[in-house]
């Protein structure tokens, strides 16, 4: 079926044309992006919850704790974006072979906001392909870049993946040909990926290549010439949350005790970055890639607390984790993370992404 939002949104704008023109032409259904039935009921039960009639509550005690509508809000913000990346990509025409866009990433920031060159990224998986999206904007007033483009070097994010990683091979880049001061601008970078193993972990290097060129104060055009230049951003990595949807599901206890023989993998640790056990749930369920279910998205206690996630593979099987927290002032946070996956390979891959 269609997706719902973005077929509105496409409609809208044609029926609200300037001019009889553009009835000239049928309505284009392929620019629509299709989602599954799950895929759609997600989208309603996200409606249900961000629309609920709101109640009083009494004061709360303990850390703060994450609102059950706005987490649905945010999945759904993450669906629509998804849907989004793959009409845009579809207008690329070196894209348009790759087939169906499995999964985008969210927006990684590869530099600080202050820089002078402001540089995000977005991973978009294809059954054959890593597309890389860099996002960049150009903060001087007084410089445009020009033939910009960004080496990206692919290694080993471990040993087990080494080589494979080394099979990572840059297919082009799409560079951004202008960048004037505060214009964002993109540039593509695509890889193909080896069909085994399915599931790969990689770390990207990225350097930022252009020519510079000062504008002219007296006509505010760019110099003809200019000098090359390069800048180191951010690192992006490739890990196993990228090969795994969110998804909804009935009964987690039954999908969990139905996986007791699939691939597993199981990882003890602390969460230096987790001030809390709502910092370490907020922090785990964007790192592992799946949905929280059963109301796990907000803990209770600010002692302990177990996290129950559901998702599926971009090959369509199921993956299911189990997080048991504790916090302590001494120590932290402590996490025991649990995954199972109907795919081979892919549990000890989810788990590993967790730093």
């Amino acid at each position: 079926m269609f997706s719902l939002p973005i077929l509105e949104d496409q409609l809208a704008h044609y029926v609200n044309g300037s001019n009889a023109e553009a009835f000239a032409d049928p309505f284009d259904f392929s620019n629509v992006p299709v989602v599954t039935r799950e895929q759609s009921l997600a989208e309603d039960r996200t409606k249900k919850l961000t629309t609920a009639t709101p109640t009083l509550k009494a004061p709360s005690v303990g850390p703060k704790k994450v609102d059950a509508a706005s987490a649905a809000q945010a999945a759904a913000n993450a669906t629509v974006a998804s849907q989004k990346y793959a009409q845009q990509l579809q207008t690329v025409p070196e894209f348009r072979e790759y087939g169906v866009l499995l999964k985008s990433s969210h927006v990684v920031e590869l530099t600080e906001s202050e820089t002078e060159y402001v540089v995000s990224a977005v991973k978009h998986l294809y059954k054959e392909h890593v597309v890389l999206q860099f996002d960049i904007k150009n903060t001087l007033s007084d410089y445009v870049l020009a033939d910009v483009s960004v080496v990206c070097t692919p290694s080993a994010a471990n040993e087990e993946d080494e080589d494979a990683a080394s099979e990572l091979v840059e297919d082009f880049i799409i560079p951004a040909p202008l960048l004037k001061s505060d214009e964002p601008g993109t540039v593509y970078v695509s890889f193909s990926r080896p069909a085994e193993p399915a599931f790969l972990a990689a770390s990207f290097t990225n350097v930022l290549k252009f020519t510079l060129k000062e504008i002219d104060p007296t006509t505010q055009e760019p110099e003809e010439s200019g000098y090359e230049d390069e800048y180191q951003v951010g690192d992006l990595e490739l890990a196993g949350a990228d090969y795994v949807l969110p998804a909804f599901a009935g009964s987690w206890d039954n999908i969990w005790t139905g996986l007791a023989d699939a691939d597993a993998a199981e990882e003890t640790l602390q969460l230096s970055n987790a001030k809390s056990i709502q910092d370490a749930v907020e922090l785990l369920v964007k790192t592992l890639g799946m949905q929280p279910l059963e109301g796990t998205e907000m803990a209770l206690s600010g002692s302990t607390h177990s996290l129950r996630l559901y998702g599926k593979s971009v090959g369509g099987g199921k993956v299911v984790g189990q997080v048991r927290m504790a916090y302590s002032a001494r120590s932290g946070v402590t996490v025991k993370i649990s995954v199972r996956s109907e795919d081979e390979g892919l549990a000890a891959l989810v788990v590993g992404g967790v730093a």
